[in-house]
């Protein structure tokens, strides 16, 4: 496949921003697929939601599609392959308590580490079974009750979640508790990448954002660069909506309003004082991406809602512009604009990423 080569230069305030055509070619969406988000870790669940023994799920939806099954023995998490060593049939279509994998095709049976236990119809078979009879097992990693997955893993994200634990070892990780009823998803027609962008600069704030522009003092916003992630965050103007920060940790005098951690390249964590929102962005195709939102209130707190500042305004807010911006991308007359230093260096940075994985 023949394509053509970007390229952001190093220097913020030189560097042009990515060209119009990344987000119109479905070679590059292609591309981002298989260099980006297979490498990718994702949020699969939280431990405290997997009630069962066996839950099947898709990996990425609708680009990657992988059919995969967490199992969970003793609260131990493992991550398998959803499809059959036999004849590639689908081995689970609905979360159930059982303590075996059995295929329906032909009665092929798995533990729920993977292994296989009993095969029909296979005593003459040589050399069988080995390793390759299995099903495959991926690597995961629970961070804090959260369940990551990743089917190659090479994008490294330890040093992110080591940054939240430095700055939010005191949050109340264990009285979070899933919240449905604020919880959604939405269907944006944009591409995935438009929506990270948007998420990775306080800029726009005081055009597209009143009410949570009212909230904050934009004065301290402050962007950090982490290996594969960003950090964001803001002080807050009122002392009512500041987080808890106990002593001894960073920022324990100032009034952080929110800390916005972002994973390449999709997985947004929104620390407040009221609990944890996630934003996970999921490409469908080039003009449409899916973005799942999940609300973790601490126990005994809730998240607002129908305010001017609001998470349910501001998302609003944040599509409308950009939907906008998608729409504009696809003139004739626009091709690539230039980086404001002082105030988009996580855009920059999202954007010399996505380079590095597709070159």
């Amino acid at each position: 496949m023949s394509i053509k080569k970007i390229s952001i230069n190093k220097d913020i305030e030189t560097a042009k921003t990515l060209p119009s055509y990344y987000y119109q070619d479905e070679k590059y969406f292609d591309l981002s697929i298989n260099k980006i988000f297979k490498p990718s870790w994702q949020i699969i669940s939280n431990l405290k939601q997997i009630d069962n023994t066996i839950y099947p799920f898709i990996f990425l939806k609708d680009s990657i599609n992988e059919p995969l099954i967490l199992t969970n023995t003793n609260k131990k998490i493992r991550c398998l392959s959803n499809v059959c060593t036999h004849r590639g049939n689908i081995l689970c279509t609905k979360k159930n308590n059982k303590n075996s994998i059995v295929c329906k095709y032909h009665g092929r049976t798995f533990n729920l580490k993977g292994n296989i236990l009993s095969y029909p119809g296979f005593k003459k078979t040589k050399y069988f079974p080995t390793k390759s009879d299995d099903l495959v097992k991926l690597k995961t990693q629970n961070w804090k009750n959260f369940i990551f997955i990743s089917l190659q893993p090479k994008i490294d994200i330890t040093n992110i979640l080591d940054d939240i634990e430095s700055r939010l070892g005191w949050f109340p990780f264990k009285n979070l508790r899933y919240n449905s009823l604020d919880s959604c998803e939405y269907t944006l027609d944009a591409h995935w990448s438009l929506y990270c962008e948007n998420y990775l600069e306080g800029f726009h704030v005081p055009f597209v954002h009143k009410g949570l522009n009212k909230d904050i003092n934009l004065n301290t916003y402050k962007t950090i660069l982490l290996k594969n992630g960003v950090l964001q965050y803001t002080e807050s103007k009122s002392k009512k909506d500041k987080l808890n920060i106990k002593k001894g940790f960073t920022d324990y005098k100032k009034n952080i309003y929110a800390y916005y951690y972002w994973i390449f390249p999709n997985i947004m964590l929104n620390f407040y004082k009221w609990g944890l929102s996630i934003n996970i962005i999921e490409p469908i195709n080039k003009n449409k991406t899916r973005i799942k939102f999940l609300s973790y209130p601490i126990q005994d707190y809730k998240q607002p809602t129908n305010t001017e500042s609001s998470l349910d305004k501001v998302e609003k807010e944040d599509q409308n512009i950009v939907i906008n911006v998608q729409k504009g991308i696809k003139s004739k007359l626009y091709n690539r604009g230039k980086y404001s230093p002082e105030y988009e260096m996580g855009v920059h940075y999202f954007h010399r990423l996505i380079c590095k994985h597709l070159n």
